[in-house]
């Protein structure tokens, strides 16, 4: 049985119509393009939809280039103005970065070069016949205003670009579509870990599970507020006896994601009740974490989508976020979770949940159905559908 047949099995989610929807793009040859550091919400992302694309008898491939540390360098600079408007880059390294984009090389015998996010964008300057996508993975709403004017005429050139949601860019005169991004229930991050094989990966990492857990999973990133989220569970600790896990990405190329990750691990030396971890790359560690949680936490300053929050609401937790970027998309406050502000807000919120178990689990019900309904795989190939018919 093929994935898109369990889907239809598993969660009745309608996958034979989409397979005759797909008949008229059968054969029509896409390449996905990643460059840079290897972003783990992208590189989800990216890697099932090629695998259904395939499996809808596109043709797919994905290349990721490897990049110099003076491009990685520009390239976190840009990332950084987007997500605050007040990081500034000059002009003369708006411009070094296209350049060095520009060298990057890529497989352009296809009929859609999809490229993910800024790093690959000098691809559509390239001529050649193939249609060109592009998709930025992250709310762009606040981005500095320079940064924005000077890709804007870049944005123009391609045939199709991709956020998700209007608040989620400036005005921009190009052809625009909407896509949320969406999780794959199959995989094992998406799978419900019980609870006995949940206490042995707690044991193996050294956690404790006599205290509720609250727990954060996340790149180690400023924007991800991961101080203040230490600062608001010592409040909470203050009255629940409580854990408190931050588990993130083993990063070595990242000299950002280190230095956070050294920050963080001083800020908790002499706590026993919050444990660091800069995990390998394990969907199942990650499941297990978010499967046993009690409460799972996306505090972020600012937020892409927060496909973190898309996880834990699958599983059914009680999930507290913060209301910015893609999160309040998912998280409808006393709905499907609770929305916070700031360090206070959210021990706030927190501790409501830890005192008031049904309601946890009220939460926990509603969200998993809400991503259902929302956020699995086939809604996000249909809107590809639209997309590639589209722009062929």
């Amino acid at each position: 049985m093929d994935n898109l047949a369990k889907l239809q099995a598993r969660y009745g989610l309608g996958t034979t119509e989409l397979k005759e929807a797909f008949k008229p793009l059968r054969g029509i040859k896409i390449n996905f393009i990643t460059a840079g550091i290897f972003v783990s919400g992208v590189s989800q992302i990216v890697g099932y939809l090629s695998e259904y694309f395939n499996e809808l008898g596109l043709i797919c491939k994905w290349e990721n280039a490897e990049v110099s540390s003076e491009f990685a360098a520009l390239s976190q600079k840009i990332a950084n103005s987007i997500f605050s408007p007040l990081e500034e880059v000059p002009k003369q390294d708006l411009e070094r970065f296209l350049n060095l984009s520009a060298e990057l090389s890529f497989d352009r015998k296809c009929d859609i070069l999809y490229i993910n996010d800024h790093p690959a964008i000098s691809a559509v300057l390239q001529k050649d016949d193939a249609k060109k996508v592009f998709r930025a993975h992250y709310d762009a709403s606040l981005i500095n205003k320079n940064v924005w004017d000077f890709f804007a005429p870049v944005f123009k050139k391609f045939d199709g670009v991709i956020f998700a949601s209007p608040i989620f860019h400036r005005p921009l005169n190009a052809k625009i579509s909407y896509i949320t991004p969406t999780i794959d229930p199959l995989t094992i991050k998406n799978t419900f870990v019980e609870k006995d094989p949940s206490l042995e990966v707690l044991k193996k990492l050294g956690i404790p599970n006599n205290r509720p857990i609250v727990l954060q999973v996340s790149r180690f990133d400023r924007f991800k507020d991961l101080n203040g989220l230490i600062d608001a569970f010592e409040i909470v600790s203050k009255e629940i006896p409580s854990t408190l896990v931050i588990a993130g990405t083993k990063d070595t190329k990242d000299p950002q994601a280190k230095n956070i990750y050294a920050e963080l691990k001083a800020k908790a030396k002499g706590k026993e009740n919050i444990f660091v971890l800069a995990l390998e790359r394990d969907d199942y560690i990650v499941a297990s974490l978010q499967s046993i949680a009690d409460v799972v936490v996306q505090k972020s300053f600012s937020e892409s989508f927060g496909m973190a929050v898309t996880e834990a609401l699958w599983k059914a937790k009680a999930v507290v976020g913060s209301d910015t970027g893609g999160i309040p998309f998912q998280i409808k406050d006393r709905k499907t979770g609770l929305l916070c502000t700031d360090a206070p807000s959210t021990a706030e919120a927190i501790l409501k949940l830890l005192k008031d178990k049904s309601l946890a689990l009220r939460l926990g019900k509603n969200g998993r159905q809400f991503v259902q309904e929302n956020f699995l795989i086939t809604t996000e190939l249909k809107k590809h559908l639209e997309l590639f018919k589209k722009i062929l």
